[in-house]
């Protein structure tokens, strides 16, 4: 594909708006399936009483005991970590407040420390209830904290709340599937032409590069990219960083009379969404690349890579 600058309503036209991949989606219905198989041998996901030793028991056996429980309350992994956070911090957990703990680390806590894990089963259970608590924790999220109430949840809603609840995993693995998709049309270049690349920092820009051609210290062609199905704050500091680097590129061409090249990887309907954004990322660059046009990358380089 020649190279060239698309306009807008060309990059418009070829965006794609969701990425589908299929192997992204059977990693994350293996894990939802995973989740299912756990609740559902459990007895205490069933539709009578739960009993406290039952959970500590539970948070203890299984790593993912924890994942199950707040999947099936509806609390979300980064809600349930702001609240471990707040029980350290006013002393109900007896560990100097420093830093946030990990899901990771709190899965081993409840591993290895029987009174955090009577704690936390008790907190799933009936935090609701806890008058200390409600004058730190919103009601909105104070009210999921009712596991002992909660009855038979049928399979169907709850293979639904599991993927829910995976959503924050998905966008970040679609980013990784679509940068690899980048990648391997690079490694073809280099494959074809013997051209290489390399990732991130360089003397030119002030962020690291997502792809810098042939180096990161002798950059002729410089990659930033970006896929986003839906709206973040994200966004904001991503294109902040495309623009700089373009006016970086630009600044150093015309000091130095040089030919190097900054191209915008955008995508995803989350772009689409903040059209004012997309029309100036699509401005701001020396070469707009987007899914349905990426091979286009392998005449930019050809044309701007000394030879």
């Amino acid at each position: 594909m020649e190279a060239r600058k698309l306009t807008f309503q060309e990059a418009w036209d070829s965006s794609t708006i969701f990425f589908v991949d299929e192997e992204l989606e059977d990693e994350i219905d293996e894990k939802v399936a995973g989740l299912l198989r756990l609740s559902q041998s459990s007895h205490i996901a069933g539709a009578g009483e739960k009993d406290a030793q039952d959970v500590i028991a539970f948070l203890t056996d299984d790593p993912d005991g924890l994942d199950v429980i707040l999947r099936d309350i509806g609390l979300s992994n980064e809600k349930f970590m702001r609240i471990i956070s707040l029980l350290r911090k006013t002393g109900r957990i007896s560990d100097e407040f420093d830093s946030e703990w990990s899901a990771a680390k709190i899965k081993r806590q409840l591993a290895n420390a029987p009174s955090f894990v009577e704690l936390v089963a008790n907190l799933l259970l009936d935090g609701k209830r806890d008058q200390e608590l409600s004058v730190y924790i919103p009601r909105y999220y104070l009210d999921k904290l009712i596991y002992r109430e909660i009855g038979a949840i049928p399979p169907a809603l709850r293979e639904v709340r599991y993927k829910e609840a995976l959503i924050g995993t998905y966008g970040g693995r679609k980013g990784y599937k679509v940068e690899a998709k980048i990648q391997a049309k690079l490694k073809e270049i280099k494959r074809k032409h013997g051209i290489g690349y390399e990732q991130g920092s360089s003397r030119f820009i002030n962020v690291d590069l997502d792809f810098a051609i042939p180096t990161l210290q002798d950059p002729w062609v410089i990659i930033m990219s970006s896929f986003q199905e839906t709206t973040s704050s994200g966004q904001t500091t991503k294109a902040r960083d495309m623009f700089a680097a373009y006016t970086s590129i630009e600044v150093s061409n015309s000091r130095h009379k040089e030919n190097r090249v900054f191209v915008n990887f955008v995508d995803g309907g989350g772009w689409l969404a903040r059209k004012r954004d997309l029309e100036r990322l699509v401005d701001q660059c020396h070469y707009f690349v987007n899914l349905q046009n990426l091979d286009m990358l392998e005449d930019i380089v050809l044309q701007h890579v000394p030879g």
